[in-house]
């Protein structure tokens, strides 16, 4: 789908802006030290574009906590951000609509001719919180696939939560999940939004009422127990692509950012 952009009436960008925020409350919610996640994958990529200026694909960009930060650190970035879901999008576009440095996408990576949207090349590939969604062949062929879109010596990033094998480490699984209730309990039960909540108020927005439908027809048939895959396997993956080096820039517990240099 084609981006067009506009004027955005301010009332909508404000609206937006604080639905941003909430999104970023209640992700943080989910992921402790989630700002450290960030800056970790900042740090990358200003070693690898230093002295130039950046060119960035954010898979999976939801409403554009990534594109904010990377806005702030680099004020000569070009980033393109990709999202399957319409109402993410369109958060998104009202809040980075009339920033030239910006370009927003209704992108399915579920679709096999995904990158027919994209072109040139890119400095870096990131993602957070998101791949986790797709199937393991999907995910193996979108990693297969970026190794294309990424210049030589760029770097793909991924920070997810990559689970503990259950049998064969048990007590790091127990001491995980225990520390993401901790985290959760102290945001949920002190007014953040939680997941649902979120969402309900995000999907109460008059303007966002023909995205909301149209997401309700994305996801209505999608099922939530994707599989989950391990940490070797993104790596792994990721070097039978084609890139030199894989590895991790960042890890608290269960939550990784994940690397992989062309």
């Amino acid at each position: 789908m084609t981006e067009t952009k506009g004027p955005v009436p301010s009332e909508r960008i404000n609206q937006a802006q604080s639905l941003l925020k909430r999104w970023d409350a209640q992700q943080t919610g989910f992921i402790r030290h989630r700002d450290l996640r960030f800056e970790s994958m900042v740090t990358v990529i200003r070693n690898i574009c230093q002295n130039k200026k950046p060119r960035v694909l954010d898979l999976a960009c939801g409403p554009g906590s990534l594109i904010e930060l990377l806005l702030e650190f680099f004020p000569d970035i070009e980033i393109v951000g990709i999202d399957k879901d319409p109402l993410l999008i369109a958060i998104a576009k009202d809040v980075f609509g009339e920033d030239d440095r910006v370009s927003l996408l209704e992108v399915d990576l579920d679709s096999p001719s995904w990158m027919a949207e994209i072109s040139g090349e890119f400095d870096a590939v990131v993602s957070t919180t998101a791949l986790h969604w797709l199937e393991p062949h999907i995910l193996s062929r979108v990693y297969f696939e970026i190794a294309n879109l990424i210049r030589l010596g760029g770097v793909f990033m991924n920070g997810d939560h990559l689970q503990y094998d259950e049998h064969a480490q048990s007590t790091f699984t127990r001491i995980a999940k225990q520390d993401d209730k901790d985290a959760q309990s102290a945001s949920f039960d002190h007014g953040v939004d939680n997941w649902d909540q979120w969402w309900e108020t995000a999907e109460a927005v008059p303007n966002y009422a023909c995205a909301v439908s149209k997401r309700k027809v994305i996801w209505e048939n999608k099922n939530s127990a994707t599989p989950k895959v391990t940490l070797g396997y993104h790596l792994e993956t990721l070097r039978s692509a084609g890139f030199s080096q894989t590895g991790t820039v960042w890890q608290y517990l269960d939550d990784y950012v994940l690397a992989a240099f062309r």
